[in-house]
């Protein structure tokens, strides 16, 4: 099962964990490799994989430098056997170096090499210093370098370390990927006066999980109040953990996931608090309302809000000109700025240039906009706030400490009485108190005084949506219409889709043939433009009977064709993007000439008691034929542990919309 959780280095409490089982640490030096390590065409882990991590480990420690100063020592060992060409993309390989203005990160001991096996004895192929390429972007330079010598079969192995010039960051490592793993281990040893927190997840026990402590002398250069220096040298207790994971197997795509990177089994710090003898503590990590305090200080937030902002007076009195209420009063303010500005950059929390700019040009992020619209309801007199989530797309987030690099997006809530509104007008496809589906990802933050959470998990995101069909008979055989209202999201989908596509293509794919040739005509859409209604489809519907026999299946005008749980087995959770209540109605007269030869039975099924049901239910009445079909999930998430339940369920689903009607010719 998947876990998340938080746990502290306690770098002032001796730490001693046992293996959680009895295994041996490979003793892998670089360079050291035998024939027996290419002895195998195919790993049990994963016999279709492309390459596979034979080793990859890496460790993080902190020194102190002769002259004071403590910095961060990173290494890097990777060994992979590349066994098929599309494995080979691996083998190019990038290493980022920082500067950080007055000192930069330093890339030492670097060694890569080929090695392939030729008639028993092992070739042996270098990177050639040429072959390593250094560019630099602002500030950041990135060292990339590619293998030489690529051949199904070989190994490569690089490693190398890295001096970073800070105290307050760990890299993060990630013990999965794209490939599987036989190894992946980190070792992270932290003196006793920097207090990190650790962040896990995944859903893999680790094989080992130590502790031990040691002892080193440190020296800061530290300010006195006469504005003067001094070195403070002393001993501190070191904390070394080492987590270690043993075949691991690669991260592979899944239906209902929204990011990946939220269950790859990985470990990441946090700098919480400095705790320098003879010093006063420093601490990192607030809690959410000394952050929202924090925040609503900056300029590239919440300055700007505490600004008179004149200036939008005029906006505001003519978006609102004739507003019949408060209510009226604030969508008008929202439409405004939803029509008229333009959002470039859907991932921010930030502002990218003063409010004014943003008024000014109609253009800007959606931290930007949004904390436009935030002052112009303010100015207007609203209680509004700002909210940070995080989008489907960017990751969870961890609500008990406020790491900010975890947020990616504002919105705007605003209160009326005793209910609130979440505002979004950086997307001019979303009305007034809706927001795009990417934003049911996990709580969002409300950053005032207090600040609280707002559930936006997509389990409190309800899709309804109806599909009508009507058929009787006539002349030219069998005739009706069909309409379809769609739920708020595949509202939301289709007028993005028809952005880039006519209507006309969108109605010609919106139909789907079945075992029988149909006539569409006449085909509508509607509410395009009104964003607070649902979009609705509708056409009209002509086919003939033929044959003795003629099978017809029922919900040919929204056919579920298949299961969309394929695996046998999952290992993550499944997300679906909303809880669903699906309706199809049939109301059709018998053709005339023919006669029910056979029925689908009615069936009712329902997932875990009460998180879903499905009932199908169809019945004859004289030369009429209703049938009423449902699926209704009262949640959009499920553990994989449910896995195997919700797909049966969704077998039950498939094979019952699938059943036909059986209509015989009368003699």
């Amino acid at each position: 099962m998947f876990f998340n959780r938080l746990t502290a280095l306690f770098p002032g409490v001796v730490i001693c964990c046992a293996s959680f089982c009895q295994v041996t640490k490979p003793d892998i030096k670089f360079g050291d490799l035998t024939p027996e390590d290419f002895a195998a065409s195919y790993y049990s882990i994963d016999s279709s994989a492309d390459a596979i991590y034979l080793y990859d480990a890496g460790s993080s420690h902190f020194e102190s430098g002769a002259i004071g100063g403590v910095f961060l020592v990173y290494t890097e060992h990777k060994r992979i056997r590349l066994l098929h060409k599309n494995g080979f993309n691996v083998a190019s390989t990038k290493i980022y170096l920082f500067d950080h203005g007055s000192t930069s990160d330093e890339l030492e001991d670097l060694q890569a090499a080929t090695y392939t096996l030729e008639n028993g004895k092992i070739t042996v192929s270098k990177v050639d210093k040429t072959s390593i390429f250094k560019t630099k972007q602002g500030n950041i330079q990135s060292v990339t370098f590619t293998f030489p010598n690529l051949t199904e079969g070989c190994i490569v192995e690089y490693s190398y370390k890295e001096t970073i010039p800070t105290y307050s960051y760990i890299p993060a490592w990630s013990f999965q990927n794209s490939f599987p793993h036989l190894w992946s281990e980190y070792s992270v040893e932290v003196p006793q006066f920097l207090d990190f927190v650790t962040l896990n997840q995944g859903y893999i026990e680790p094989v080992l999980d130590t502790g031990s402590t040691a002892a080193s002398d440190f020296t800061f250069v530290v300010r006195d109040y006469r504005g003067g220096t001094r070195l403070n040298t002393f001993r501190s207790t070191t904390v070394k953990h080492t987590w270690a994971f043993q075949n691991v197997p690669a991260v592979k795509e899944e239906s209902y996931i929204t990011n990946l990177s939220n269950y790859i089994e990985q470990i990441e710090f946090q700098l919480q608090a400095i705790r320098i003898p003879g010093e006063q503590p420093k601490f990192f990590m607030n809690d959410w309302n000394e952050t929202s305090k924090q925040l609503m200080k900056e300029e590239n937030f919440g300055y700007e809000l505490t600004k008179e902002n004149h200036y939008l007076k005029d906006a505001i009195q003519l978006a609102t000109a004739g507003s019949a209420d408060q209510f009226d009063k604030a969508r008008r303010i929202f439409d405004f700025v939803r029509q008229n500005y333009f959002c470039f950059n859907h991932s921010a929390i930030s502002l990218s240039q003063p409010l004014r700019k943003t008024y000014d040009t109609k253009r800007g992020n959606v931290a930007d906009i949004n904390i436009l619209l935030l002052a112009m309801l303010r100015y207007a007199g609203f209680t509004a706030d700002p909210v940070l989530l995080s989008t489907r797309q960017n990751g969870k987030t961890y609500d008990v400490y406020p790491i900010l690099s975890k947020y990616n997006y504002v919105i705007v809530k605003i209160e009326f009485d005793d209910q609130f509104y979440l505002l979004d007008a950086s997307d001019n496809k979303i009305a007034f108190g809706f927001l795009p589906p990417a934003c049911f990802n996990d709580n969002g933050i409300v950053i005032a005084q207090p600040s609280s959470e707002i559930n936006l998990s997509s389990d409190s995101l309800d899709e309804q949506s109806l599909v009508s069909v009507f058929l009787t008979n006539d002349s030219n055989g069998i005739s009706g219409s069909c309409k379809t209202v769609l739920g708020t999201v595949e509202s939301y989908n289709v007028r993005n889709k028809l952005v880039t596509s006519s209507k006309d293509e969108y109605l010609k794919e919106l139909f789907t043939k079945g075992s029988f040739d149909i006539n569409v005509s006449d085909p509508t859409i509607d509410s395009l433009q009104q964003l607070q209604y649902p979009v609705s489809t509708q056409y009209n519907i002509n086919f003939n009977l033929t044959g003795d026999l003629f099978y017809f299946n029922p919900m040919f005008a929204d056919p579920r064709k298949e299961n969309p749980f394929h695996a046998a087995n999952r290992s993550f959770p499944v997300e679906m993007p909303y809880c669903m209540d699906k309706t199809y109605v049939l109301n059709m007269q018998i053709p005339e000439g023919y006669y029910v030869e056979e029925l689908p039975k009615p069936a009712r099924a329902t997932l875990n008691d009460n998180e879903g049901m499905f009932e199908y239910i169809i019945e004859q009445s004289n030369d009429r034929l209703q049938l009423q079909c449902r699926v209704k999930l009262n949640k959009a998430n499920f553990e994989s542990n449910d896995y195997q339940t919700l797909r049966n369920f969704f077998t039950i689903i498939v094979d019952k919309e699938n059943e036909q009607i059986v209509f015989k010719k009368q003699q």
